[in-house]
């Protein structure tokens, strides 16, 4: 019997991605990016793993109250006391060969810093995004995306990722990485919103998780006075006053729809962008407009057309 676990050497050591595949939990790649892990486990739970100074942490999607280390990732799933967690967690030092790692899809898995000057030098080799396979896969032409409200908003490296890029204060902070087996954010990127252009008479601010389901909502629905957001995933405390400065410096939208994907996920996320909207000034109308079969985002939707 193990008297004193070392705790701290356990949440440093332990890697949560491999503990958590043990539970059945399967990486989300079309959700991952390079500083996060999405993992599931079948339709009863979603995880995002990242690390920090060192050590693996992780936040339940559906649950707000379900975040930690893997110490409070054991312990919540297994109901154990803490002290029997930390003797079978003890167990897991040493030679793990043959046990799942699917950190191998996301090698360097670290808490990102924003680089600027990288990611201004990096956006300067992009190039306007016409046609491109990836996105015509996905149901999004060349026509759309020269279209006025895409137009100089979605672009392309020389790996042939669709880029979309992120804006603070009117300048690009971040790049977001799309293509067949790739959803990133390039290295030193701060993530904030994509947007599409906004034009005279706008009065429709429409909010997504992804710019994919952003475009594939507008290629689906023609809303001509429509604006789009997209949170690039996950919700941040920084984004809530990102969209409510907008918010503020746009008073003329009389109407907000969430379209958020049909799960989980979809629904904490509208709930946390009504509560954080109902906390502001606005008093136009909120709505929410969500796939009709389970599961499904709007790309989804589209392509199945």
């Amino acid at each position: 019997m193990i008297d004193r676990p070392d705790f701290s050497r356990i949440k440093q050591e332990i890697n949560l991605t491999q503990y958590a595949a043990c539970l059945g939990y399967k990486i989300d790649r079309k959700k991952s990016t390079r500083s996060s892990i999405v993992m599931r486990q079948d339709n009863a739970d979603k995880i995002i793993i990242s690390k920090r100074r060192g050590i693996w942490v992780y936040f339940s999607v559906y649950d707000d109250q379900d975040n930690g280390t893997v110490i409070d990732f054991a312990k919540n799933r297994t109901g154990k006391s803490l002290s029997e967690v930390g003797e079978a967690l003890h167990l897991w030092f040493g030679d793990h060969t043959g046990l799942p790692e699917p950190e191998s899809y996301i090698r360097h898995i670290e808490e990102q810093k924003p680089d600027p000057e990288r990611i201004n030098r990096l956006f300067g080799f992009c190039r306007r995004a016409t046609n491109h396979a990836y996105l015509e896969s996905r149901g999004i032409t060349e026509a759309v995306l020269r279209s006025p409200r895409f137009e100089g908003r979605v672009f392309q490296d020389h790996f042939n990722n669709a880029v979309f890029p992120h804006f603070r204060e009117g300048h690009i902070c971040g790049l977001e990485l799309r293509n067949e087996g790739t959803g990133l954010f390039v290295r030193g990127s701060e993530k904030t919103l994509w947007r599409s252009n906004i034009r005279t008479g706008d009065n429709h601010l429409i909010i997504a998780e992804t710019p994919i389901d952003a475009i594939s909502y507008h290629i689906l629905f023609s809303l001509s006075r429509a604006f789009y957001i997209a949170t690039g995933g996950g919700f941040s405390t920084r984004q809530g006053s990102i969209i409510n400065k907008l918010l503020c410096q746009c008073p003329q939208f009389q109407q907000i729809t969430l379209i958020t994907d049909n799960d989980q996920g979809g629904n904490l996320l509208a709930r946390r962008l009504n509560t954080l909207i109902n906390d502001t000034a606005y008093g136009g109308e909120i709505t929410r407009h969500s796939p009709a079969i389970c599961g499904q985002d709007w790309n989804d939707v589209l392509r199945e057309i």
